[in-house]
């Protein structure tokens, strides 16, 4: 009987221990769907999906955007008033994105724009995927798109097509409507 309860008594301990009481990133975008500061958008992706058949997408392309569910955006635009809460927000979304359930893919950045692009899952079959840049004169983005064993060699190639221009991005223009990030 005593070592029923050493058993139990473990096993609790190890279940609350293993409980994280830090902030996770889907409580950082719910914390900030509301507030006046940012910029937030979710697209589901069968929003896109009528606009996307009258579009000639390769296999591959087409299989990315099927393996995307759901796109979350949050943007920070820096004003004058909230330049200390910039930093605040910045560092907060660094300590989430460092923990070790995020790796990084890769790292860049231009013209004063720091980004990481991080993921959560294999490297052949993605689940979420996190983009975060930061700029000291325009503000801060967050973009977290989830899916199901989504494939970067598929990703990439969708990109590359949207970059391009050979798909029509003005579902999520129309979505957007009159949001301006500068």
């Amino acid at each position: 009987m005593k070592n029923i309860i050493k058993i139990v008594t473990i096993a609790c301990v190890m279940l609350l221990m293993s409980c994280n009481n830090g902030v996770s990133l889907q409580r950082y975008f719910v914390d900030h769907q509301g507030d006046a500061d940012f910029i937030a958008v979710d697209l589901a992706t069968s929003l896109l999906d009528a606009r996307t058949r009258e579009v000639q997408l390769s296999e591959e392309e087409r299989e990315a955007l099927e393996s995307i569910k759901k796109v979350n955006f949050l943007a920070m635009p820096l004003k004058d008033e909230n330049k200390a809460r910039y930093e605040e927000e910045k560092e907060k979304i660094n300590t989430i994105l460092n923990a070790n359930k995020y790796e990084t893919l890769m790292r860049f950045g231009s013209n004063g724009t720091k980004a990481v692009l991080k993921f959560q899952g294999d490297e052949d079959n993605i689940d979420e995927m996190i983009v975060f840049a930061s700029n000291k004169e325009r503000g801060l983005a967050l973009v977290r798109v989830l899916g199901d064993d989504m494939k970067p060699e598929n990703i990439a190639k969708l990109m590359d097509a949207i970059d391009k221009g050979n798909v029509d991005m003005g579902a999520i223009k129309d979505i957007l409507g009159e949001v301006k990030i500068d």
